[in-house]
């Protein structure tokens, strides 16, 4: 009798197969996208971070770019706290001795949760305010996403936009340390490095999938299947390790970053081999299995590291080149062995019981015919042995059994062969069925199959446990000292966030900067939406880049080489005469954008005077204004042109004390009455809260600019109490004539010994005031301007609906104020302000509603 094989999983009977891999899939799915391989928020990337110095080194304090450029990470091993500083020059994290602390009073300390600094800033975070320190961490390292390292925005510098194949320097940048009294300074880059070409492993990606195909045709075409899957693991496996090894944290955060969210790799590795090792013997069916996890694999891999292909970096520890490769196998053959498991079903498909059964029957004549295949289904080779079967009833010796998974196939080998029943309990290899013709079955149990998963499963921990830990590096070594880089003083190095849901500049920062450029705009003829949407882009994204101090990598970037963001703020506004151009309908124009009407006394400049789209670039140095202005006037062709700009200046800082309210060119305290951000009804004044105004102005503000011109030589011929008594108030205190001091609230009764109003009649805080007014009230920053031989006020008056605010109080000042004998308004225009803007948007993105353009 001949030597009888079956299979376990039938053709006629797929369930169990369709089964098995509708588990391992609804398994897999839900943590295939927690698998990608990042590190700290960033993958793969053509950003690069440099270290250069810590100056002056310390022994046992060491700071280190971990995570790919996206963390900073301070060891202090020493007996003394390090203090790290914020943004604002604040204290902001502390690390020594007794752990590790944050102070809650720092910005920074929200800002650098996350790598985007996406995190809202409580309204208490102020980092001028006394420390609130709160532990956070008993060891002696630190980790944060710094946000001066790396590029924070999800859109590209202009620069590299511009040229991305060519290198490009984004920044310099340092972070300072306090340490025992002494500042330690360290310095560093971001550099835009471009990746290789990915060429070659798009050819590797290929030939690796169509060998796999290819062995499906070959003699040994389990092997060669069951040979790709496991080296499809390894590659994974390898893979995994490299992104492990420069993951920060102790053992179980690095394990888990091996196998992945939800232990993904203990799931699919394990289940892999043991398929490798069943189909290289002869395991048909668990061709499927293998597809099931080369497609999942590949499909991963492709979504999550196939931009290693194409950019310089990526967070592993393996060489860049050796990482680029083991993606492309990881990709390749687990595409070949997705098109190779249906192929080697089709090819290998196993007879049915009754067809083996009949083969093997002893009432079959020794020289018949193999059994009928199905068509196009070449035979399985545990048929072909069968049929091939010497008359002695000896199998050729070069056909090895095939595996028999489960109770179940065993049988049916023995129902098979009725009369060797009684020997397929024999223990293994004590029989030989050369002179009795039994069957011959290789058989995995149940059982069997559970266990040896279980045992892989726990190998798998094991091992990626001892690799890690043995790959865990010890603490970084210290910097090289190098020449220590200038600091930039306090007030170069102040950042304003330009992300938010409002716009910087109107009630941020605090105190107004130094200096300030206005530049109106108008739109070139033909600009449709598209073209205005994509300047607003242009000009989002620069303002994002100029506000923390990243250079745009033009040549214009040489002017302002060596400073900070000095406070640079960027707001942009809507005109009113915007609404009918590009595709903008006018009947869109809000109610609060409604067109200023002429005031008596005014004298405008029509070309002076109005403008489609406006700029406020506001710092506290000259230099970083004026490039930052000069750069967005340069990105705002070809779809607008200048229609006027205005330079303005306030005293710089440290002149004043930071409180202290700012004096105009007549010597007059100038913003002492505004609404405080502390005013219940502060937000409602200045911001539009209408619900019944269009989205994209709810948040933001209406500008008012009116440049006024003082006539100094008239005023400053008056004797300092006519000038006091024109405005109100007392020139050196600021404080109503009434009596007080600055903030004391006018008296506007008291009268003076002869029975005289002490504030006339016609002064200008009384017209003004909102008391007078019916609360209508304005948020004002204004700046000084000096054009030659003219010099005066550049007036800014921030409020939610100008109809409630500037228009009433300017039609009664301009009726009988005392100052009209002493001013001029020369220039007016409206602008409404949207709302700020998140990473990844634009300014004024709402106005265009769903328009994709």
């Amino acid at each position: 009798m001949g030597r009888i094989v079956d299979i376990s999983v039938k053709a006629s009977r797929p369930r169990w197969l369709l089964a098995v891999i509708a588990g391992v899939v609804a398994a897999l799915l839900p943590s295939g996208g927690a698998w990608a391989h990042e590190v700290g928020g960033v993958g793969a990337t053509n950003f690069a971070t440099t270290l250069s110095a810590l100056s002056p080194a310390v022994p046992g304090v060491s700071l280190a770019v971990v995570e790919n450029g996206s963390r900073l990470e301070l060891r202090n091993t020493t007996a003394r706290e390090v203090v790290v500083r914020g943004y604002s020059d604040e204290p902001y994290a502390r690390i020594g001795p007794d752990g590790v602390w944050l102070n809650d009073s720092s910005p920074a300390t929200y800002l650098n949760a996350d790598r985007f600094a996406s995190t809202t800033v409580p309204a208490d975070a102020d980092p001028a305010a006394p420390p609130r320190w709160r532990k956070i961490s008993g060891e002696t390292v630190h980790r944060w996403h710094d946000h001066r390292i790396h590029w924070m925005l999800t859109t590209l510098p202009t620069a590299v936009a511009a040229a991305p194949t060519a290198p490009h320097r984004i920044s310099d940048w340092h972070v300072d340390l306090d340490y025992d009294g002494t500042v330690l300074s360290a310095t560093g880059s971001l550099d835009w490095v471009p990746g290789p070409s990915p060429t070659p492993w798009y050819l590797l990606t290929a030939v690796s999938a169509l060998l796999v195909v290819g062995a499906v045709f070959t003699r040994r075409a389990h092997a060669l299947v069951a040979a790709a899957l496991g080296a499809l693991i390894a590659a994974d496996v390898l893979h995994a390790a490299g992104i492990a090894l420069v993951t920060t944290g102790n053992v179980p955060e690095r394990l888990s970053a091996f196998l992945g969210d939800g232990l993904t790799g203990l799931l699919i590795w394990p289940f892999g081999l043991v398929a490798a090792v069943l189909i290289a013997r002869k395991a048909t069916f668990l061709g499927f299995v293998a597809m099931g996890v080369g497609g999942l694999l590949s499909s991963m891999m492709a979504l999550d590291d196939a931009p290693v292909w194409w950019r310089s970096s990526a967070p592993s520890a393996l060489p860049a080149d050796l990482n680029r490769a083991g993606v492309a196998l990881v990709v390749g053959l687990g595409a070949g062995l997705l098109v190779a498991g249906p192929l080697l079903w089709r090819r290998f498909k196993p007879a049915s019981r009754h067809t083996a059964s009949a083969v093997a029957s002893t009432d079959a004549p020794a020289d018949s015919a193999p059994a009928e295949h199905a068509e196009g289904v070449e035979a399985d080779p545990a048929t072909r042995s069968v049929a091939s079967a010497k008359p002695d009833g000896k199998a050729g010796h070069d056909e090895a059994p095939p595996v028999v998974l489960g109770a179940r196939a065993t049988r049916a080998a023995a129902a098979a062969a009725p009369g060797d029943a009684a020997r397929t309990g024999d223990a293994a290899g004590t029989g030989d069925d050369a002179g009795t013709g039994q069957a011959e079955v290789a058989t995995v149990g149940r059982r069997g199959f559970a266990g040896t998963l279980a045992a892989g499963g726990v190998g798998a921990i094991l091992g990626a446990a001892g690799g890690i830990v043995a790959g865990t590096p010890g603490e970084p070594a210290a910097p090289q000292a190098g020449p220590p880089a200038e600091p930039l003083s306090g007030v170069g190095a102040t950042r304003i966030a330009f992300h938010g849901e409002r716009q910087a500049g109107i009630t941020t920062p605090a105190r107004p900067q130094a200096r300030l450029r206005i530049v109106a705009f108008d739109l070139a003829a033909g600009v449709d939406r598209a073209g205005l949407q994509g300047l607003l882009r242009r000009w989002t994204q620069a303002a994002a880049q100029l506000s923390q101090g990243l250079p745009l990598g033009d040549t214009g970037d040489d002017v302002v080489t060596g400073a900070g963001p000095s406070s640079l703020t960027v707001t942009v506004g809507f005109g009113p005469s915007l609404f009918g151009k590009a595709g903008l309908p006018a009947a869109a124009r809000p109610g609060e954008l409604t067109p200023l009407p002429a005031f008596p006394g005014e004298q405008l400049d029509a070309a002076h005077s109005d403008g489609d789209l406006c700029l406020l670039v506001h710092a506290d140095d000259a230099l970083v204004a004026f490039r930052a202005a000069r750069a967005l006037t340069r990105l705002a062709a070809p779809q607008a042109r200048v229609r006027w700009q205005l330079d303005g200046f306030n005293n710089s800082p440290g002149v004043t004390p930071t409180a202290a309210t700012g004096r105009n060119l007549m010597g007059q305290l100038d913003g002492t009455n505004n609404p405080q951000p502390t005013d219940e009804d502060f937000t409602a004044k200045v911001y539009v809260t209408d619900p019944a105004a269009p989205g994209w102005l709810r948040g933001g503000s209406v500008l008012v600019v009116r440049r006024i011109r003082m006539l100094l030589d008239d005023w400053e011929a008056q004797p300092r109490e006519a000038q006091e008594r024109v405005v109100g108030r007392r020139k050196d205190t600021g404080a109503p004539l009434s009596g007080g001091a600055e903030r004391t609230p006018a008296n506007f009764g008291t009268t003076t010994a002869d029975g005289a109003l002490a504030i006339p009649a016609d002064a200008h805080i009384r017209l003004a005031t909102p008391a007078f007014n019916n609360g209508a009230a304005m948020l004002r920053r204004g700046y000084s301007y000096s054009d030659g031989d003219a010099a005066g006020l550049i007036f800014l008056a921030w409020q939610a609906d100008p109809r409630r605010g500037f228009i009433p109080v300017q039609q009664r000042l301009a009726g009988t104020d005392a100052l009209n004998r002493f001013i001029r308004h020369e220039t007016s225009a409206l602008f409404a302000m949207p709302h700020g803007v998140t990473p990844g948007g634009h300014l004024g993105q709402d106005l265009f509603g769903d328009d994709p353009a």
